[in-house]
């Protein structure tokens, strides 16, 4: 079991919506049962309530609930708890810090680091109005936290095209999920190549298929899972 808990100042905006998506990630990947998931807050302003309504909508539109989730502040026996201990900025990683008194175990973390964004801060919607922008880095920082977290444990590699509307979509989770160079084209004979070449023979991937997406979509990305298939290279 793999323990998680994310950090925003208030535990309304941006740490709910990361342990949602979060939850949501690792649910569509089928290894649920392998994550303890939660958020907290660095203050005290926010205790006991709820999402804030513009992150509880923008979670809804993706499908997403959060009811039940109250804001709570983080503790020092959260330290033990938890393996990945996740801030969205560096006031709150500074808090973290006050809060635990240091770091022996490396567990601190920048969401965004996990996008390869090193150092960059989620900016706090509450303050920008800008919840879209806060969704879009959250669910990066998540997908780039998740892909870590398999590889180190050897499981599958998550290919998420829920999101996808297009085979250029497509092709951009493949191209960011599996690193491929500028020089593979954008078809399923590359796919073939790569799958059967280094650095990927050997792995074993999990794929989300495309939501609310045209007829001619599914059926392509149909045709992608089966190229995994056949190069034994899928997850069953």
């Amino acid at each position: 079991m793999i323990n998680i808990l994310f950090v925003c100042h208030g535990n309304i905006c941006r740490s709910p919506t990361a342990e949602f998506i979060m939850k949501d990630m690792v649910k569509k990947a089928g290894l649920e049962s392998e994550f303890h998931i939660a958020s907290a807050a660095t203050s005290t302003e926010e205790l006991g309530n709820g999402v804030y309504p513009p992150a509880k909508r923008m979670l809804a539109a993706h499908g997403i609930s959060c009811e039940g989730k109250r804001a709570r502040q983080i503790n020092a026996s959260d330290y033990e708890k938890y393996d990945y201990i996740i801030g969205m900025d560096s006031y709150n990683m500074r808090n973290m810090l006050r809060v635990f008194k240091n770091d022996p175990d490396g567990k601190l973390h920048n969401l965004l680091d996990f996008a390869g964004r090193k150092g960059e801060a989620v900016a706090d919607p509450w303050y920008t109005g800008d919840f879209q922008r806060a969704w879009d880095d959250i669910e990066a920082g998540c997908a780039g936290l998740l892909k870590e977290l398999c590889e180190k444990k050897d499981a599958p590699v998550v290919l998420d095209f829920s999101r996808c509307h297009s085979r250029r979509q497509l092709y951009e989770v493949l191209r960011r999920t599996m690193d491929w160079q500028d020089w593979y084209g954008e078809n399923l004979d590359a796919l073939w190549d790569i799958l059967t070449g280094l650095p990927h023979a050997g792995k074993r991937f999990s794929i989300i298929q495309p939501e609310n997406a045209d007829d001619s979509l599914i059926e392509y990305a149909a045709l992608m899972e089966s190229v995994f298939r056949e190069a034994g290279a899928l997850a069953e």
